[in-house]
């Protein structure tokens, strides 16, 4: 069997501030990376894996169609704007990830999930709403003969996570600046600091810290030294992307009603 190419790279958002890598490979499939398919489905990457390779699990098996399958595929990455170029990495196609998020929607309707598994179907609910939406707004504008940023369009499909922040009243300790601590995010948040910063470290390719210098620092800590700071932005991704309670809501309110009601 010919082994497939990733040949074109490219960063995919249509969730604000879910970043995934996605790839066309050689024979036109359009796929996104295990890692950035987890990240799209908020599901751990070692979750994710495990899934695929019981596909279906056992509480989702009543709900999936028997003729449908999820399987990995390795692929070499050979586009030149790529930072795994070179390597090999595991990738799903686009109609395993709508297997996926199809069966998570059909099982959270008849309330099949276990606990760990409601924030997926969740997530799987917003993804369904965001796209139909998308779809029937770029084939409308296409059909039209408008010009279309697909991307563009499905995060428009959300309501601004910046305004969202400040209407929620959330709390920069450097107001002028709009530039928030960690302190801000986990009180806002309601998660500890060291879930927090598992968080941070787990993300540093997209957080982007703010080195605050030291006068900037005296003025929030009389004794600190050594502080980060987070524009909004990079706190509304922290927010949606933890799925603590606060995040959950945040969600619930861009879509203006409860995910399970989608």
């Amino acid at each position: 069997m010919q082994e497939r190419k990733a040949v074109h790279y490219g960063q995919v958002e249509i969730v604000p501030g879910t970043i995934c890598d996605g790839y066309v490979l050689d024979d036109g499939t359009a796929v996104m990376s295990e890692r950035g398919a987890a990240d799209f489905l908020t599901m751990d990457h070692v979750s994710l894996k495990r899934v695929v390779a019981s596909w279906p699990p056992k509480t989702l098996k009543p709900f999936v169609d028997k003729a449908s399958s999820v399987v990995a595929t390795l692929v070499k990455v050979t586009a030149k704007n790529s930072p795994h170029k070179g390597r090999k990495i595991v990738v799903y196609d686009s109609n395993m990830i709508e297997t996926i998020i199809s069966a998570y929607v059909v099982a959270s309707g008849h309330n099949a999930l276990q606990k760990n598994q409601l924030h997926i179907g969740k997530r799987c609910s917003i993804l369904v709403s965001a796209l139909i939406r998308t779809a029937l707004d770029v084939a409308i504008k296409q059909a039209c003969g408008l010009p279309v940023n697909i991307q563009a369009v499905a995060k428009d499909k959300y309501t601004d996570i910046v305004e969202l922040l400040k209407e929620s009243n959330f709390h920069c300790s450097l107001k002028g600046k709009d530039i928030a601590i960690k302190t801000d995010i986990s009180e806002f948040l309601d998660v500890p600091l060291n879930t927090l910063n598992r968080y941070l470290r787990k993300h540093k390719d997209v957080i982007k810290p703010i080195k605050l210098d030291l006068a900037t620092i005296r003025t929030i800590s009389p004794k600190g030294n050594n502080m980060n700071g987070y524009c909004l932005k990079d706190v509304g991704t922290i927010a949606l992307g933890m799925d603590s309670v606060i995040g959950i809501e945040l969600k619930e309110k861009m879509f203006g009603e409860h995910p399970s009601q989608i």
